[in-house]
C-alpha cells in the first residue's frame, strides 16, 4: 500500500498529520470572467478548467484535495479527490455560495477536516487579493446614512470622489479622510473576502475543531501584506505570498510542489512554503516577462514584526511631534524622501512601481529611513530593529518587464524586501485610496450605524494609523481615489518575448 507524504512540525497545535496531507483550495472566480474561463475565454465547464487538471495531478502524488470553485454565471462546485485516486474525483454543485462570507471558507475547511480527519491541512487561496480589504456592511451604505441626513455632500468627478461639507469647504479633522459612515465610493460588484473576514473564517474553523493549518499559500496579488499576515498568524504555521502582482496560473505549479513532497516523503511546513514560491517562480520565469517577488514567513514571527512596526510608528510620531514648525517640515520631508526611495508596489493599475503607489515594502522603508537624518536616534534604532525582524522572509525577486506593459520595469532584486504595508497618499497630495476611511477608522463612533463593523487587530494593536494621520496633519484633503476593478494579470501562454531581449530574473538565493 502506498504511503502518503507527511508534514512534520514541532508545534503540537499545528496539525495532526499522521495520515498525510489535504490541499484545500478556495477559488472565488464568480466575479471574474477571465479567471472563470481561463485560459482562452472558452472554458465553460469546471471539469475543463486547468485548475481541476492541476488538482488531479496533486492527488496522484498522494495528497487529498478539497476545492470550492465558484464561476461566473455558474454554480459553486465542491471538488473532492482522494489521495492516489485522481480518477475518483467527485464534483458536486453547492448551488451558489457567497464567496465573500467567512462562513463559506470556514465550511470548506470543516468539510476537509471531517473527510480527512488525521491529515495536515494546507490552504491555497486563489483569485484576487489586495492586502488590506475592509469589512463593509453594505446595508448601511444608504444615502441618508453616508450624508448624515444631507449634512454632507459627495461630488463625483473624473477618477476621483471628493466629499465636501456644506458651503464647499473640504476641511476635515487632521487632514485625514475619516468620514462619517465611511465612503460610498466602492468597487463595482462584490469585494473579495475582507482581511477581517479571512481571519474570522479561520477562527470559526478552529472553533469547530479544525486543526491549525500547516500552511497557507496566498496565490494572488498583494497578500504578502503585514495586515493580512498578522490576521492569519494565530491559525496557521507558515504563509507564502506575493508582495506585488502574482500572475494567475490556475494551479499549474501545484503538481510540482506535491511531487517534491511525495519524492522526499516528508517535509516541514516551512519547506512546503518555500516550494510553493519556487514552483510559482519556475513556471513564470521559464516564460519570461512575468516578474514576481515572493516571501515565506513563519507566522510565529508576526507578533514581533508587528511590535517593531509599532515602535517605528511611535519613533516617527515622536520625531514629528517634538519638532518646532521649521524642524517638523524637515522631518516630514525626510519621511517623504524615504517613502519615495523605498520599494513601491502597484496600487493604481499604472504598472509603474513608484509613488504615488500606496503599498510600500516594510523592509525597504526601514532601510530607506536609515539613510535619512533625524534629531534623535530612536527612528534609526526602530528602523534597524524592523529591518532585522524581516530578514530572510523574501524568497525570490525578479528584475524584468511585465508582458502587461513592456515599457515598465519591475526590479525586485533588492534583498531588502519582505512584505507590503498600506501607506495611503504617500506624497501628501491629499488624494487617498478609497480604503483609507476604513483603514484610519480604528475607533468607530458607536453612536452611528457602523459601515465597518469590524476592525482588524493589527490596526488596533499598533500606532501605524496614528503615524499616518500625524504625517498628513498639514496636508490638505483633496479627495478619495475611486475604486476601479484592475485587470487581473494572468499567465500569458501566447506571449512571445521580443527578439533580442532577455530576462534578468534574480535567483531564489538572493534573500
Amino acid at each position: 500500500m502506498q504511503q502518503p507524504p507527511q508534514l512534520i512540525s514541532s508545534d503540537p497545535d499545528a496539525h495532526p498529520g499522521p495520515e498525510g496531507v489535504t490541499l484545500v483550495v478556495f477559488a472565488p472566480f464568480g466575479e471574474d470572467k477571465t479567471l472563470a474561463t481561463y485560459p482562452d475565454g472558452n472554458t465553460q465547464d469546471v471539469m475543463q478548467h486547468p485548475l481541476t487538471a492541476a488538482l488531479k495531478e496533486v492527488a496522484a502524488s498522494g495528497v487529498n484535495v478539497c476545492a470550492l470553485v465558484d464561476r461566473v454565471d455558474d454554480e459553486t462546485w465542491l471538488i473532492d479527490i482522494p489521495a492516489f485516486r485522481p480518477e475518483a474525483l467527485a464534483c458536486n454543485s453547492n448551488w451558489k455560495q457567497r464567496m465573500d462570507s467567512p462562513r463559506t471558507l470556514a465550511g470548506l475547511l470543516r468539510h476537509a477536516s471531517q473527510h480527512h480527519p488525521a491529515t495536515s491541512l494546507v490552504l491555497a487561496l486563489e483569485g484576487h487579493g489586495a492586502g488590506f480589504i475592509p469589512e463593509i456592511d453594505r446595508n448601511q451604505l444608504e444615502a441618508d446614512a453616508y450624508t448624515e441626513q444631507g449634512r454632507f455632500q459627495w461630488h463625483i468627478g473624473g477618477s476621483q470622489a471628493s466629499p465636501v461639507l456644506p458651503m464647499g469647504s473640504p476641511v476635515l479633522p487632521m487632514g485625514s479622510p475619516v468620514l462619517p459612515m465611511g465612503s460610498p465610493v466602492l468597487p463595482m460588484g462584490p469585494l473579495p473576502l475582507s482581511t477581517w473576514g479571512l481571519g474570522e473564517a479561520l477562527r470559526l474553523a478552529r472553533q469547530a475543531g479544525v486543526p491549525r493549518l500547516a500552511a497557507i499559500h496566498f496565490d494572488n496579488c498583494f497578500n504578502m501584506a503585514v495586515e493580512v499576515l498578522h490576521t492569519v498568524a494565530p491559525y496557521a504555521e507558515v504563509a507564502t505570498g506575493y508582495m506585488n502582482y502574482n500572475f494567475f496560473t490556475a494551479g499549474a505549479p501545484y503538481p510540482e510542489v506535491f511531487r517534491q513532497l511525495a519524492s522526499q516523503g516528508s517535509a516541514t511546513p516551512a519547506q512546503l512554503g518555500q516550494w510553493f514560491a519556487d514552483a510559482n517562480h519556475a513556471v513564470l520565469a521559464a516564460k519570461g516577462n512575468h516578474p514576481t517577488t515572493a516571501g515565506v514567513v513563519m507566522l510565529s514571527r508576526m507578533q514581533h514584526i508587528s511590535e517593531c512596526v509599532d515602535e517605528l510608528a511611535d519613533a516617527l510620531l515622536q520625531a514629528l511631534r517634538s519638532a518646532d514648525a521649521g524642524s517638523r517640515t524637515d522631518v516630514v520631508h525626510a519621511i517623504r524622501r524615504a517613502i519615495i526611495v523605498a520599494q513601491q508596489y502597484d496600487s493604481n493599475g499604472s504598472m509603474r512601481l513608484e509613488t504615488p503607489d500606496e503599498l510600500t515594502d516594510l523592509a525597504s522603508l526601514a532601510q530607506a529611513l536609515l539613510r535619512q537624518q533625524f534629531a534623535t536616534p530612536r527612528v534609526h534604532a526602530a528602523a534597524t530593529a524592523l529591518r532585522d525582524a524581516l530578514t530572510g522572509i523574501k524568497r525570490y525577486g525578479d528584475d524584468d518587464s511585465p508582458w502587461t506593459d513592456p515599457t515598465a520595469r519591475w526590479n525586485f532584486s533588492s534583498p531588502a524586501l519582505a512584505m507590503n504595508i498600506f501607506l495611503p497618499d504617500p506624497l501628501l497630495l491629499g488624494l487617498w485610496d478609497w480604503r483609507s476611511p476604513y483603514y484610519l477608522d480604528v475607533n468607530p463612533d458607536s453612536s452611528r450605524p457602523s459601515v465597518q463593523p469590524q476592525v482588524i487587530e493589527f490596526l488596533k494593536a499598533t500606532d501605524w494609523v496614528e503615524f499616518i494621520v500625524e504625517y498628513h496633519r498639514e496636508a490638505r484633503f483633496a479627495g478619495l481615489l475611486s475604486a476601479r476593478r484592475r485587470a487581473f494579470p494572468v499567465f500569458n501562454a501566447r506571449y512571445q518575448r521580443p527578439a533580442g531581449t532577455a530576462s534578468a530574473g534574480a535567483p531564489a538565493e538572493d534573500a
